[in-house]
């Protein structure tokens, strides 16, 4: 029976980002490690992205019109509201 690989969560793609960096700023790894170190960083970062990228498609805010009626509005990551 495979075993299901679980996507790591946001916050645990983060702390990985964290820790690549703050490894990376230390600047005592050799190169070879700052470059594994490096590699694993941008894996994380990327995850972050994506997983921002997917919730940012996913929101979407339930307005309530001037006829109580409720209407989807997605929200642009850049100025907020897209209706505004």
């Amino acid at each position: 029976m495979k075993k299901k690989i679980e996507e790591p969560t946001f916050e645990t793609a983060l702390k990985q980002l964290e820790i690549a960096v703050d490894r990376l700023e230390e600047g005592a790894l050799p190169l070879s490690e700052a470059l594994k170190v490096f590699e694993e960083g941008l894996k994380a970062s990327n995850q972050c992205r994506s997983l921002l990228e997917d919730a940012r498609q996913q929101v979407e805010v339930l307005v309530r019109d001037s006829d109580g009626e409720f209407e989807l509005v997605s929200i642009d990551s850049n100025k907020g509201f897209a209706d505004e």
